[in-house]
């Protein structure tokens, strides 16, 4: 496979690298670069309190880790890199520091590219990334290959060079923080699943974060798949050399121009459009225990991302009968006394909201209670207010948003303001009756009020667990 620029060419025997942010992905790099003889500073902004016992630690593995960095420009030694961290916003005062040092700048998932040499696989979208990432990765293992799952996922790629583990293929969740500072990461595939509303308060346009997640595909390798909802089509700038991989959805217009789609989802389930314009069954609804459309289109990008490297569906298909959407991803936690509740904390964005609602509105009605609200990233949370209308009965509001979103909201669906989730979840069980569903599905971040979304998921788990019986118990999903 042809070598790119960038890629096994860092040469950091001596250099000054200078990387931002101690948070998994900075240290990870930091590590790296220091594994590969370069001269490593570290900073972060964060108070030095916070790092109890790490600052001594990197002193013994010859990383100066700077603690409580307040200032706008670099003061030290010569820097030949900067390698900065995805939660590193563009206006901050660290990503001042890495334009005052004049180097080279580079995102750590970059960086981590460029000391690897397996195949990567990237996947990035609005929603539905995790879920797809695992699901190719289950596919790929169970077509006998050497495979990981690495990038937004949790394991930083720097980390993955580090250990250098052989492999067949790397999955790569990317985020679009992750993009800012990508320029030489060049995927073999890549795949775009969508692209909504989300992270406004970072980027400041959607134009601005639509071109992030675009920009993924725009940099595979000549040779390469590229894997996309069929509507992008006319703002791509695809490479030459890389196949398009269509996807279309049942309910949806044709993509602009007429020019169809290469896979799409429909009644049935997953199909392939030939060339001839007949279509061809690849995997029916029933054989899945993925629900809902947006996760069988999650289905089919992976479907058309392991036709793209050539590995037939016999060769993984029992991987995607068995394979289920993890913890908090319109998960069924409970049902008690007739009343199913659903934990769909992973929901960190409007459209992820519609999608619960639109799964599971049309079999039960207008009986879901509906728990919302968190950080808000400045996004136009008001698209939801159709199916608000048709499937919600009551609306339970947590977290910092709370009012602006019973103001959005409250002429569509009654809106009760609660001061917490453990409160929520106690007034929604109290108005639910048989057959109602309370759904947490929040359409926000969830950093105002907890760590991230997995703790807000397993609050809620835990506070439905903790509701009275009322004579009728609980029983457990």
């Amino acid at each position: 496979m042809m070598s790119l620029p960038g890629e096994k060419s860092l040469k950091l025997q001596n250099r000054g690298v200078l990387v931002l942010g101690a948070g998994r992905s900075g240290l990870a790099a930091a590590r790296l670069a220091a594994a590969r003889g370069a001269r490593v500073f570290l900073l972060d902004s964060a108070p030095a309190g916070r790092f109890a016992d790490l600052t001594a630690q990197l002193a013994r593995e010859g990383i100066a880790f700077s603690p409580g960095f307040q200032g706008e420009n670099w003061p030290g030694e010569a820097i030949d890199l900067v390698v900065i961290s995805p939660g590193i916003a563009p206006d901050s005062p660290l990503a001042k520091v890495a334009l005052s040092t004049k180097a080279p700048v580079q995102g750590e998932l970059e960086f981590g590219a460029n000391c690897l040499s397996c195949p990567m696989l990237a996947i990035t979208g609005t929603n539905g990334k995790t879920t797809t990432v695992e699901l190719l990765t289950e596919c790929l293992r169970a077509a006998g290959k050497r495979v990981l799952a690495a990038g937004n996922i949790g394991v930083p790629l720097s980390q993955v060079a580090l250990e250098q583990p052989e492999l067949d293929y790397l999955v790569v969740e990317v985020s679009s923080f992750q993009l800012e500072h990508a320029e030489t990461f060049h995927p073999l595939v890549g795949v775009v699943l969508n692209v909504t509303p989300d992270h406004l308060n970072r980027h400041g346009t959607m134009e601005v974060y639509q071109a992030l997640k675009l920009k993924l595909l725009a940099q595979i390798r000549p040779g390469g798949h590229a894997v996309y909802h069929a509507p992008l089509e006319p703002l791509l700038r695809l490479p030459p050399e890389v196949t398009p991989n269509r996807l279309w959805l049942i309910g949806e217009e044709a993509s602009p121009g007429g020019r169809g789609a290469d896979w799409l989802v429909n009644s049935d389930g997953l199909a392939q459009l030939n060339p001839d314009g007949s279509v061809r069954k690849v995997l029916s609804r029933a054989s899945l225990q993925l629900v809902g459309n947006h996760n069988l289109a999650n289905a089919l990008a992976v479907v058309a991302a392991m036709s793209g490297i050539g590995i037939p569906l016999a060769d993984y298909q029992a991987a995607m009968g068995d394979f289920h959407s993890g913890p908090h991803r319109l998960q069924l936690v409970a049902e008690r006394n007739g009343v199913s509740f659903f934990d769909d904390s992973k929901a960190t964005d409007v459209d992820a909201m519609k999608q619960a609602l639109k799964t599971l509105g049309p079999t039960r009605g207008k009986k879901i209670l509906l728990i919302a609200g968190g950080l808000d990233k400045g996004c136009a949370l008001s698209e939801v207010k159709s199916e608000l209308r048709m499937y919600v009965k009551e609306i339970f509001l947590i977290g910092e948003c709370r009012r602006r979103l019973a103001e959005l909201w409250g002429g569509e669906v009654s809106c009760r303001l609660c001061d917490s989730l453990e409160e929520a979840v106690r007034m929604a069980s109290s108005s639910a009756e048989s057959g109602d569903t309370v759904l947490l599905s929040p359409a926000c971040a969830s950093m105002d009020m907890f760590k991230d979304y997995e703790e807000r998921g397993e609050r809620f788990c835990a506070a439905v667990l903790a509701l009275p019986p009322d004579g009728g118990g609980i029983v457990s999903a």
